[in-house]
């Protein structure tokens, strides 16, 4: 079996499908082709995904979709960070929260920006990348 290393350097293998889901110029979804690349789509599809909502896996999904809902108080990055760390640890361990950032907008209370710097321990664990969620209701 090819190492993750070598699976990262050979341009014809893939890990999976990008999340979003996105057909390319051949007409196939968009596959990524590093294991960074898809423990990014990885993240993006565990964290935006409502607990419940996954048939066949009810408790697939994180409580971040429903503190969005919540009223933005002093409290609300907490509660995404909590909420963050639960679902990473049940469902992607390999991947550590190195910190997480929340920035609320004086100027425009419906809107929210999460910033996620992490590690994949199962790469090269050193190495940190961030992936940015910007929650706005466009009021």
């Amino acid at each position: 079996m090819a190492s993750i290393r070598e699976l990262n350097e050979d341009r014809d293998s893939f890990f999976g499908l990008t999340f979003p889901l996105r057909v390319g110029n051949d007409n196939n979804f968009i596959r990524s082709q590093t294991l960074r690349e898809q423990v990014s789509s990885n993240i993006k599809n565990l964290l935006l995904t409502h607990k419940g909502e996954r048939v066949g896996q009810p408790n697939f999904g994180s409580r971040l979709p429903a503190i969005l809902f919540e009223p933005i108080d002093n409290t609300i990055g907490d509660k995404i960070e909590e909420a963050i760390h639960e679902a990473l640890a049940e469902w992607l361990p390999y991947v550590v929260a190195e910190n997480v950032i929340t920035i609320t907008d004086e100027k425009n209370p419906n809107s929210l920006i999460v910033s996620l710097e992490f590690r994949v321990t199962i790469d090269d664990p050193d190495s940190i990348e961030t992936i940015t969620f910007n929650f706005n209701t466009g009021a």
